[in-house]
């Protein structure tokens, strides 16, 4: 009885590492998706700003704060959400 009680635990804890290999996986690649997230907002934030210096647009002008507000908000809340995950940056 006691070999079979060890060998479900080694079952479950070989479950368990596999489980968390697999999570790590998926956070590491989460991680890089925020990455290359942040890159497209930051060079669309750029391009905005190019823009309204060569064109000197005032529409422009009016509408690039709230577009950095929100991505900047989207990336914060993506932030957190991993952050209560327990994970790294």
């Amino acid at each position: 009885m006691s070999n079979d009680m060890l060998d479900t635990l080694e079952n479950k804890v070989f479950s368990a590492i596999e489980t968390i290999e697999l999570l790590r996986t998926e956070i590491n690649e989460l991680k890089e998706e925020r990455n290359l997230m942040q890159r497209k907002v930051r060079d669309l934030i750029q391009r905005i700003e190019n823009a309204e210096a060569n064109t000197g647009t005032a529409s422009l002008s009016a509408s690039s704060p709230s577009i950095k507000e929100g991505t900047s908000s989207s990336i914060g809340n993506f932030g957190r959400s991993l952050e209560r995950t327990g994970t790294d940056f």
